[in-house]
């Protein structure tokens, strides 16, 4: 009877655990941003592995991944917008980072759209001569790779503070893991700058340089952490008991 209680106990905590499991994909799922997080990381992965093992399949598996994301980044615009109406002229952060922080909703939005330009050319939309279409693609990967360099100067200023929160006597409780996200954070926008500038032509610093499969890396070590930090910030919100 005692070994019946067990094995019913026992199946209880799996189907428990299985349904938490569950829930917490589902949480994950329904936002956009968390999606775009996990399909970029599959995205990689599968790009990685095309690279690696050279198989076209996976490859063009990868394409489609990213190419779904394009499109979705298609209606980003009003959230992007809403950031910068939020965040004003930066006069809070005073002449230099309130400017940078700025510009980086200005490059976001710059980003966005000359994305769509690009988006339109693909889709046959849009017909541009070869040198405008080219300058396009240019664009777009610039104001990318300016808006992650932008970000990346921002997270270390954050990173700072962090730090000194902590050395300040009488801190809170989550001083220690709001620091250790602040370090994550900036480890995975300098990620972001060195996948963003890997996509530019060659001869901008080392755009065009690095091998697909190194380039792959890079980004699924940047959306790998992207997926750790939301973790870390989700339970930093959780108040403590």
């Amino acid at each position: 009877m005692v070994h019946h209680f067990h094995c019913v106990h026992n199946e209880y905590i799996s189907a428990s655990g299985i349904m938490n499991l569950v829930n917490e994909v589902c949480d994950l799922l329904q936002c956009h941003t968390n999606r775009d997080k996990v399909v970029s990381l599959a995205s990689y992965i599968l790009k990685l592995w095309g690279a690696t093992a050279e198989r076209k399949d996976l490859l063009t598996a990868s394409a489609r991944l990213a190419s779904a994301r394009a499109t979705l980044r298609l209606f980003d615009d009003p959230a992007a917008l809403k950031n910068m109406l939020a965040y004003g002229l930066g006069e809070k952060d005073g002449p230099l980072w309130g400017t940078l922080g700025v510009a980086n909703g200005v490059l976001t939005l710059a980003y966005l759209q000359a994305e769509k330009v690009v988006w339109y050319m693909e889709a046959g939309m849009l017909t541009l001569s070869p040198v405008n279409g080219d300058r396009a693609r240019i664009a777009h990967k610039l104001f990318w790779s300016l808006s992650a360099f932008v970000g990346f100067v921002r997270s270390v200023r954050a990173l700072h503070h962090a730090a000194s929160v902590l050395k300040s006597p009488g801190h809170s409780r989550c001083a220690g893991a709001r620091l250790s996200t602040a370090r994550l954070t900036s480890i995975k926008l300098l990620l972001d700058v060195v996948h963003a500038v890997s996509w530019l032509p060659r001869g901008w610093l080392w755009g065009g340089v690095l091998p697909q499969n190194r380039v792959a890396a890079v980004a699924i070590a940047s959306a790998v952490l992207a997926l750790v930090i939301h973790y870390k910030t989700k339970r930093l919100a959780v108040p403590a008991k």
